[in-house]
């Protein structure tokens, strides 16, 4: 019989436990809900030609530095581009060679498109 006892005690406090957990008051702040954090979007690629790449990417960098006085780097000096600065606003997409080419943005002369490998 004490068993009995002892297992309702319990029972009875689990119940009244979870109630008070689940029973909240109408002016309790909501609990934030953790958000997933976002996988960025790959940027699209173009197949182009070497030749086509560097002229598209001339152009892009003579667009993007008029419009904004930078280069599309990550710090706005010459250097490796930063092609979320440029795809889609300033070129379809990133050309398709770019990681056996890695284009820069030159520092002489400044501005001009230059390769770091030969493609």
């Amino acid at each position: 019989m004490k068993i009995i006892r002892i297992a309702v005690i319990v029972f009875m406090g689990t119940l009244l436990l979870v109630g008070a957990a689940c029973g909240g008051g109408g002016n309790a702040e909501p609990t934030p809900t953790p958000t997933a954090t976002a996988t960025p979007t790959p940027l699209p690629t173009v197949v182009m030609s070497c030749e086509a790449a560097r002229d598209a990417i001339q152009e892009a960098l003579i667009d993007y530095h008029n419009e904004r006085g930078e280069w599309p780097t990550a710090n706005g000096e010459p250097g490796d581009i930063e092609w979320t600065n440029l795809v889609p606003d300033f070129m379809k997409g990133i050309p398709s060679n770019d990681s056996k080419c890695e284009w820069w943005v030159n520092s002489d002369p400044k501005g001009d498109v230059c390769l770091q490998n030969i493609c």
